[in-house]
């Protein structure tokens, strides 16, 4: 009987017809690729054995001159050689990436099944990366991500790292309440941390619920009795989850907001117009001014843009010189405007930081630009527009 590879050899070399006349072409690639390896002494695989077994089933009929020989070869098919081995590789370690970072590695020979099971877990792993081509893909090394990875590639088999089975034990020990409690302001007595807050918000600054609770995004501790949402403007903006938040137009002024940030000591403010929202640079700057001065800020204002001298434009500017909003960038400034993507290079000079942001008119929100890696170093960004953004965090606040 005439083994299965020889078979193969005789299909892929007749010529009256050709295997890609009386096959797809697809199949009769992968035909003519397996006969290549075995004539080049580079004998099958277990897996591409079946591969080539299915492919004959499925086109015996068509290749005429030889259908006989196949349901004959395949009724019980047999061999030249013992197939190739392949050396199974199932690791996952710790090592360094190409930054010299030290990242999770998972290693393994090319499987379908495991490169699925990585494409799934890519929403939950951070910064996983599956290499389109070799075997070997990686990760941040965070604690979230050890766990996932473990739970995952343990019930395959995999090389675990030592060093990354004592992480996952220690990981696993942790009591998530005694974590988080550990963060409730009432059990935090780090002497730092109450002298960051003091020099933050003053001795003599009467320190309110709301106030508390605005400053636990920026101090990173717990409330045992946050409320979110607030009732108030004041209190939804205090009770925040995160940094950036999102107010609509249509329900509050920027009177409110301002009012807002001043009961929370939260000058100096940073304020940003749009650069694809020029045509109501006029309108905003008259509204900011209205609301800054019915919040008696008047003093230590500068804008630190222009615009060119068209007729809007020199209303702009006018309205800058009228209101002396050119007070030099110090640390006196209560409020400084730019324009989105445009920050002014003394800006990184100086000791002055913003408390708040608030953007304009955002058609994008602060995404993108040297303005938006500046402004996410301020615990509150406020975008103030007439609808959502989609801003970097999709999880904001909104009122």
């Amino acid at each position: 009987m005439t083994t299965v590879d020889n078979l193969l050899i005789s299909i892929v070399q007749s010529v009256s017809p050709t295997i890609e006349e009386q096959i797809t072409s697809r199949d009769a690639r992968v035909l003519r690729s397996l006969a290549s390896s075995i004539i080049n002494h580079i004998f099958l695989t277990e897996n591409q054995s079946k591969l080539l077994v299915k492919i004959l089933k499925e086109n015996s009929s068509k290749i005429l001159e030889f259908t006989s020989a196949i349901d004959e070869s395949l009724a019980d098919p047999v061999w030249s050689r013992e197939f190739r081995k392949i050396d199974q590789i199932k690791k996952f370690y710790i090592g360094k990436n190409s930054d010299q970072d030290a990242s999770l590695f998972i290693e393994f020979n090319f499987n379908s099944e495991y490169r699925k099971l990585l494409s799934g877990l890519s929403k939950q792993v951070e910064n996983l990366s599956i290499t389109a081509a070799g075997k070997i893909n990686t990760a941040d090394l965070t604690e979230k991500n050890i766990v996932i990875l473990y739970e995952a590639l343990s019930p395959l088999d995999f090389e675990i790292d030592e060093t990354i089975k004592n992480y996952y034990k220690i990981i696993k020990s942790w009591s998530e309440i005694d974590i988080q409690n550990q963060f409730l302001i009432g059990n935090i007595d780090y002497k730092n941390f109450h002298q960051a807050i003091t020099d933050d918000l003053g001795i003599e600054t009467s320190i309110d619920h709301n106030i508390i609770n605005d400053r636990s995004v920026r101090y990173q501790y717990r409330l045992e009795d946050a409320k979110n949402p607030g009732e108030t403007l004041t209190e939804n903006i205090a009770n925040r989850s995160k940094s950036k938040f999102w107010i609509s137009k249509e329900k509050h002024t920027l009177d409110e907001i301002i009012a807002s940030l001043v009961k929370l000591h939260r000058l100096p403010l940073l304020v940003v117009f749009d650069t694809y929202v020029n045509d109501r640079y006029y309108q905003n700057l008259k509204i900011l001014s209205s609301a800054l001065e019915n919040n008696g800020i008047t003093d230590n204002i500068g804008v630190y843009f222009r615009l060119a001298n068209d007729e809007s434009g020199k209303q702009f500017n006018q309205f800058i010189a009228n209101k002396s909003y050119n007070y030099n960038l110090d640390k006196n400034t209560k409020v400084a405007v730019v324009m989105s993507g445009k920050l002014p290079k003394f800006f990184l000079r100086t000791p002055w930081q913003p408390m708040s942001v608030i953007a304009l008119d955002t058609k994008m929100g602060l995404r993108h630009g040297k303005t938006s890696v500046y402004s996410n170093r301020c615990d509150l960004i406020i975008e103030w527009s007439d609808r959502e953004t989609l801003m970097e965090d999709k999880v904001i606040g909104r009122w």
